[in-house]
């Protein structure tokens, strides 16, 4: 019954769920150079919990990479055929993760994966440059509607996402939970 309920609830959530093709991690995310010879859902995840283990304010570029990777995560890993035998608590825990994480920074459910991706990715980018005009570009209001500047301030004081760690117990068994802990 328990499990019938976690499908139901996997299902409810995916119909929420931006359509469209898998998005793409962009270079400047996901420890590129970590990822030879490594699957790209552990190194991202490794990442994303390490971050919000422990958030740190008046980082927002590593908030803004952080949120990306999770968003990436969330919709990369319930569609990956390897993943699929994964944890549905995880799963769900991470798509939960996603919803808190956009909810704090005000993008709609409805934007699409890839567009908040490469948005937060670029501002980090900008960020880190001190780039006001790549920064303005990176956030446009169809996707981040409250703007640059406030997206900012509340990467600066990145937002509490508890469930990213109830993912990461949950996942942390890799795709196959007979199989030795990955994540």
């Amino acid at each position: 019954m328990i499990r019938a309920s976690a499908l139901l609830l996997a299902l409810a959530s995916a119909a929420c769920a931006p359509v469209g093709p898998p998005p793409n991690l962009p270079a400047s995310l996901g420890g590129s150079d970590a990822m030879v010879g490594r699957d790209p859902i552990v190194v991202v995840g490794q990442e994303v919990v390490g971050f919000f283990r422990d958030p740190q304010a008046n980082q927002p570029a590593a908030a803004a990479r952080a949120i990306a990777e999770l968003e990436w995560l969330a919709d990369t890993l319930p569609n990956n055929p390897r993943w699929m035998t994964a944890s549905d608590a995880g799963i769900n825990s991470l798509q939960e993760s996603r919803w808190e994480a956009r909810r704090a920074l005000g993008i709609p459910q409805r934007a699409p994966a890839q567009a908040v991706i490469n948005g937060l990715a670029a501002a980090a980018r900008a960020i880190d440059a001190n780039d006001q005009a790549a920064l303005a570009r990176a956030l446009p209001r169809s996707v981040f509607p409250l703007g640059p500047q406030a997206i900012v301030q509340r990467l600066s004081q990145p937002p509490s996402v508890p469930d990213v760690m109830q993912a990461y117990w949950a996942l942390a068994n890799g795709p196959n939970p007979r199989r030795g802990g990955v994540l």
